[in-house]
């Protein structure tokens, strides 16, 4: 459902239509009518039309009872799996955009895990049973078991995934780092980053998502990054470009005033590619701009053309950009 849809029918403003879809949204479930009525009452106490924060709001409150339940869980003694292989293949519907190694491990009590990675250097693209789409970078891994989607949905992530997620207020969204994070959704788009030893990152492009690291929850909005510092195990919140946030979905990347450096970094991030600057390189104006994904073999051309870079590669695995 829209939410300008919804906002339009509690102020009042929408056609006849687009009320009765709203109705039928609010009776498919009880998270839906709770939420409408919570507005609706709203509305009521303001006096006044409703905005966009009014709907942010609510839906905070829907996630503090989501993780207020999820610790209940766990004092109750119930085992929360941490899976770092294992996607049931049986479940999965796959659009590919790439290719993916899937591997099956049996794990008893009828669970079977199994494990989706994406290649050392393409990317792909998969649908998850609950229609939640994944865009996945290189050399990435997600995996969950077969079990996914009965009372709530929990995957593993090891590399860079964006998530466009299919909203269902009863089985709030999970995904569990290497490093201990959990970000948890009801339904929004958002990417996330986490490799061995590098610095976690999370890029909301649409809804809400709520952030947990060292036993504390941290909320973003869209246009909101959170970087998780490895060594302090500090966390920053700042603002990101929605179209930065969405590079794995849209599959472009985008620049914003980088040097040279930063360019090697986006690059290596995201085919997965040796890239080393020679001092001649760091000597280029900064670079502002999206160029399209066909290949970096493709890329590298126009990126030199717009940028002044040179650059020539030292071997298959490895460019020097000068």
């Amino acid at each position: 459902m829209n939410w300008e849809t919804i906002l339009n029918y509690v102020n009042g403003e929408c056609g006849p239509d687009e009320a009765q879809d709203v109705i039928d949204w609010a009776n498919e479930q009880t998270e839906h009518r709770y939420l409408l009525t919570y507005l609706e009452r709203r509305k009521q106490q303001l006096e006044q039309p409703l905005k966009q924060s009014d709907i942010d709001e609510q839906w905070l409150h829907l996630l503090d009872r989501i993780f207020e339940l999820s610790k209940s869980d766990n004092k109750k003694g119930k085992q929360r799996p941490y899976w770092f292989s294992g996607i049931a293949a049986s479940l999965l519907l796959f659009c590919f955009l790439g290719w993916f190694y899937v591997q099956k491990v049996k794990q008893g009590f009828g669970n079977d895990l199994q494990t989706l990675q994406s290649a050392q250097n393409v990317g792909g693209r998969l649908t998850l049973p609950d229609s939640t789409l994944v865009f996945m970078a290189p050399n990435s891994k997600i995996s969950y078991i077969n079990t996914f989607g009965t009372d709530k949905r929990e995957i593993q992530l090891a590399g860079e995934a964006f998530f466009d997620v299919k909203h269902d207020a009863r089985k709030p969204f999970i995904i569990r780092t290497a490093n201990h994070l959990a970000v948890t959704v009801l339904g929004t788009s958002f990417n996330v980053y986490s490799r061995p030893k590098t610095n976690i990152e999370v890029k909301v492009a649409t809804g809400l998502v709520g952030v947990t690291a060292n036993n504390k929850t941290s909320y973003l909005k869209a246009g909101q990054q959170l970087t998780y510092e490895i060594k302090s195990r500090q966390v920053a919140i700042a603002k990101v470009d929605a179209h930065d946030a969405s590079s794995l979905q849209n599959q472009t990347l985008f620049f914003d005033n980088n040097n040279a450096d930063e360019i090697a970094e986006k690059l290596q991030r995201w085919y997965n590619i040796k890239i080393e600057v020679q001092a001649s390189a760091r000597k280029r104006a900064r670079f502002s701009g999206e160029m399209k994904d066909n290949g970096i073999g493709n890329l590298l051309p126009g990126l030199s053309y717009a940028t002044g870079l040179k650059y020539r590669y030292k071997n298959p695995h490895t460019i020097i950009i000068f």
